[in-house]
This record gives C-alpha cells, sequence and structure tokens, in this order.
C-alpha cells in the first residue's frame, strides 16, 4: 500500500473499533485517524497507535477540519445510531445523523479526492426479503423500519457521488454482526450480546421476541473486518456498487439460545415478548457475488465466533 493515511469513522463503535486495531496489525505503517462523539461508542476501547479526534459527522466544519488536516486516502465509514428498534423510537435523530452524517462525509471525499469511500449499509435495506438466499440483484430493497431505510438512502447516495463526480464507492450490506466488543447493555444490541449481557451481568432479564422460529444469518466482526480491507483493495473501480457481508447460513434464535445454554454450561433464561415493530422474520444472504468481487470469504463460522464472544464476556466478568 502506497497510501499513508485511512479516517475511519465511529472508531469507538463496536465494528469501527474491531476494524481499526486489526488494520493496524494488519498495516502497522499506515496512519489511522478515527473520529467518533460518543454517542455509542466508548472511550476505553480506544484503540491505541491512532490520531483520534472527538465529534460528529453531522459538524460539517470539524469534518472539513479533518479532511484538510490529513487528506486521506480511504475513507471507512461505520459512524451511525444503529439498529431497528432505536430507530423506530428515534426516527428524526437517526435520520440526521444515519443520512445528513454520511452525505456530509460524502461530500469531503469528493472535494479532497478521496481514492475510495467504503460505506457500512445493513441487511436491514431487504426487509422481508421474498428470495432466501438473499442475492443483491435479485432481491430489490423494502425497508421495514426508519433505520433501514435510512442505511439505505446511503447507497444510492454513494452510487450518485460516483456518477456525478467520479468518486469511487462501494457500500457494503452487513448482515447480523457479532463479536467481542459489542455489548448488550445498550437497547441496540443484538440478540448475541443481549442475551449473552444478561447472562454474565444479570443488569437486565434476557427476553425473546417472537417465537424464537425467526432465522438470522450472524456474520462475526472478523469476516466483515476483512470484507472492509478487500473492498480497499479492489484495484478496479467499484463504483457504487452494493455487495452482502455475511456468513452464507442462517440459524433460528431457538437454536442460538441452546448453543448459549451449550458453550457456558449455565441455563439462559429468557422472558417472552411479542415481535418488534420493522424486525424481518429471516435474513440468509448470497455472497456470491462479494466471493467473485472483492474476493471476500468468511473465515469465522458462527460456532467458532459465539465461543470467542463467550471468551470475551468471560473476561470481562473476571
Amino acid at each position: 500500500m502506497k497510501q499513508k493515511t485511512i479516517l475511519v469513522t465511529g472508531i469507538a463503535g463496536f465494528i469501527g473499533n474491531n476494524f481499526a486495531k486489526q488494520f493496524k496489525k494488519q498495516f502497522p505503517k499506515i496512519k489511522v485517524i478515527g473520529i467518533d462523539d460518543f454517542s455509542t461508542g466508548r472511550r476505553d476501547v480506544l484503540p491505541t497507535g491512532i490520531i483520534f479526534y472527538e465529534g460528529s459527522i453531522c459538524d460539517e466544519k470539524f469534518i472539513e477540519g479533518v479532511f484538510k488536516k490529513h487528506k486521506p486516502t480511504y475513507v471507512f465509514h461505520f459512524a451511525a445510531l444503529p439498529r431497528v428498534s432505536y430507530s423506530v423510537l428515534r426516527p428524526a435523530q437517526t435520520t440526521l445523523v444515519n443520512i445528513y452524517g454520511t452525505v456530509v462525509l460524502l461530500e469531503k471525499s469528493r472535494d479532497y479526492n478521496i481514492r475510495r469511500f467504503i460505506y457500512s449499509s445493513s441487511s436491514a435495506v431487504y426487509g422481508d426479503a421474498k428470495e432466501l438466499p438473499t442475492s443483491e440483484k435479485r432481491n430489490a430493497p423494502s425497508p421495514q423500519s426508519p433505520y433501514a431505510l435510512q442505511k439505505y438512502a446511503g447507497e444510492p447516495f454513494c452510487k450518485m457521488f460516483s456518477d456525478l463526480f467520479g468518486l469511487d464507492t462501494v457500500s457494503l450490506r452487513y448482515f447480523n454482526v457479532f463479536g467481542p466488543g459489542q455489548y448488550g447493555d445498550a437497547p441496540y444490541s443484538t440478540v448475541v450480546s443481549a442475551w449473552l449481557e444478561g447472562l454474565f451481568f444479570k443488569k437486565a432479564q434476557p427476553f425473546l421476541e417472537g417465537d424464537g422460529k425467526q432465522t438470522r444469518d450472524f456474520c462475526y466482526v472478523d469476516n466483515v473486518v476483512q470484507a472492509n480491507i478487500k473492498a480497499m483493495q479492489v484495484k478496479e473501480s467499484l463504483h457504487g456498487e452494493v455487495f452482502n457481508i455475511a456468513s452464507g447460513s442462517r440459524i433460528s434464535l431457538q437454536e442460538v439460545k441452546r448453543l448459549i445454554e451449550h458453550y457456558t454450561g449455565e441455563k439462559l433464561q429468557c422472558n417472552k415478548k411479542p415481535s418488534r415493530k420493522g424486525d424481518v422474520r429471516h435474513t440468509h444472504a448470497d455472497i456470491s457475488k462479494a466471493k467473485k468481487k472483492l474476493g471476500y470469504s468468511p473465515t469465522v463460522d458462527f460456532k467458532t465466533g459465539l465461543v470467542e464472544t463467550i471468551h470475551w464476556f468471560k473476561r470481562r466478568r473476571n
């Protein structure tokens, strides 16, 4: 890599933090600039060896200053107010951050001739996909929540900036990311982290929404990190293309519960709740396009990732 600097938004969040740490190990000579406003991220997890700025992606003057000073070559955009349930409660706030903040970053990336803008999208854009496994081409987006619509809006904005301004962009649709570093005591936690938080720390009673027969294509965070690096390394222009990033398999929440009990040796007592508004029944990704064009291949399966995540929760408790 000839470039000297990358910009990572949301670097104190779950995926951004994991990405920055692994990127530094893989490319120790590349300068990493990180920004976060700690709206959902944690100050105590900031990686060492980076240059960090505290601020919001919605603060255009702040973002301009970071770009002007460091002139990054690549932008990895992880910052967001995440999760379906939180966006249902706070549609205006999440729209501001997730759409306007993304466009601010795209505009500055255009102005400073960024080589590629790598956008974190979500499988939520599909809604209840008509076809499983879900491919990018055969399943039109059908957002069923503010978060899903917000994440989807970022994709055509990326494509538009490629078409109008020649800014190379790519959108990665993540499916149900989990792993170490994902705390389970926040309203946007995934079911794996929320259940493990309740099991190990007893702060809140774990709960199961619906009948538990709904399935998810869970993707371990290391796979997502490598997908971003692969997206950076592709030599030809990606021009706003969209890629599914997942494991390519699915598992029911009932089975997740059983595996957690098996690997921890503890009983997971879950309160029953009705299905969540805006949620989908099944997710299962076709990842053949990402394999072919990005060279992406998930290296950590669900069971292995779950064991690693359980070990992380155990270390926190001890």
